[in-house]
């Protein structure tokens, strides 16, 4: 099952794919801004996307509603290291299923990818 990880942060990104190798995720893709997230998507079509809220060019609610027009069965999982009620809700609002905070550690993204799996 093939993976994106979009977070301007090439630190927590180098991070986040580490955990989901550990946790048995081999087929692990990045981009680091709305815009490479975009090229990525089209190109890869990851089952699941793990978006950072806060993004350098367009915000990652932007993001989530772009991706789910190209592929409304595409499961967008937010993250935010801000804990912020009106980002969370916005997050859901625009497609994300489930909302991570920052940073997660193996046992949250195991648990959110295998409650999203077919």
């Amino acid at each position: 099952m093939k993976i994106l990880v979009v977070d301007d942060s090439e630190a927590f990104r180098r991070v986040l794919t580490e955990l989901l190798v550990r946790a048995g995720f081999h087929d692990v893709v990045e981009a680091g801004d709305f815009k490479g997230a975009i090229s990525v998507f089209k190109e890869s079509r990851p089952r699941f996307t793990f978006v950072d809220m806060i993004l350098p060019d367009r915000s990652g609610v932007d993001l989530t509603k772009e991706i789910l027009a190209m592929n409304p069965d595409a499961v967008v999982i937010a993250m935010s290291s801000i804990i912020n009620k009106r980002l969370i809700q916005q997050s859901l609002e625009a497609g994300a299923k489930d909302f991570l905070l920052k940073p997660t550690n193996e046992i949250a993204l195991s648990s959110v990818l295998t409650m999203w799996s077919d």
